[in-house]
């Protein structure tokens, strides 16, 4: 992979950082991370690690989906989970030297107490799903 790779088109789009927007990921809460292995060949040796998260979006009318294919190292950690993981503070996505997307997510529970969780991978995907509930009633 080039040392030129951009970041994903998301990832800079305006909505993506803006709190307002319903699609941004501020505020948003976990409800799944799924670590997968997803195998070929003929006995199922060619390996590589997917991370799938999926958040409750902000405002709860939607979810957002974050996949990560060829994911080469990732730190998921908590300093503090009884009561879930907390809100998405922030994150930050750069590009490694050997051209790989590193996506570093803050969490935080409460005023004080953060996590940070680290995923490295050749590439990730961002998908929006309204909430059934939300079509009914007529939202985007």
């Amino acid at each position: 992979m080039s040392s030129q790779r951009q970041l994903p088109d998301f990832a800079t789009a305006g909505w993506y950082r803006d709190p307002s927007d319903h699609r941004c990921p501020h505020d948003a809460w976990l409800e799944a991370i799924e670590i997968s292995e997803p195998a070929t060949g003929e006995r199922k040796e060619k390996r590589q690690t997917a991370i799938t998260i999926r958040l409750l979006g902000a405002y709860h009318d939607g979810e957002i989906v974050l996949r990560y294919s060829g994911v080469s190292s990732y730190v998921v950690a908590s300093v503090a989970s009884k009561d879930g993981i907390g809100d998405w503070l922030r994150d930050e996505f750069s590009v490694c030297d050997a051209g790989m997307l590193r996506h570093r997510i803050t969490w935080c529970i409460g005023p004080s107490t953060e996590s940070t969780w680290e995923i490295v991978a050749e590439g990730v995907s961002y998908e929006w799903k309204t909430s059934q509930a939300n079509r009914v009633a007529g939202g985007n």
